[in-house]
């Protein structure tokens, strides 16, 4: 069977925000879960909530009252900007739009259905932009 999906073949790459490398995101979510992520886009997850985090952080004041004010319009504006960002699933970049990512996909040749981890790695096509 062929199969497409996101390339999770993150290597070294390391999620500017965080600081954290693809290994030690796993690492650290195994530790907490007992396993791995059962589904593909758990980098590109990370990577999300990495992003949203701090445009949050970059468009949160405190008013007089003391209320934490989050400015909705700040984080489309710091979101639809973004561009270079370094994250597990690559560089990335948004559009106008609000759309992230590196638009990486593999397909692989997957022959036999009781190794998975194994089936993942056999890439037989890449698309990269």
């Amino acid at each position: 069977m062929y199969f497409s999906g996101p390339d999770v073949r993150f290597g070294t790459n390391t999620n500017q925000g965080t600081g954290k490398s693809a290994s030690e995101v796993l690492a650290d979510y195994e530790a907490n879960h007992g396993e791995a992520p059962s589904a593909p886009f758990w980098g590109h997850s990370y990577d999300a909530a990495a992003i949203l985090l701090e445009a949050i952080a970059n468009n949160a004041t405190v008013n007089d009252a003391g209320q934490l004010v989050i400015d909705k319009a700040g984080i489309r504006a710091y979101i639809t900007a973004l561009r270079g960002y370094s994250g597990l699933i690559g560089t990335i970049n948004c559009d106008d739009f609000g759309d992230c990512g590196s638009q990486k996909i593999t397909v692989v040749y997957h022959t036999d259905s009781s190794m998975v981890d194994a089936g993942m790695s056999n890439v037989v096509f890449e698309y990269a932009p």
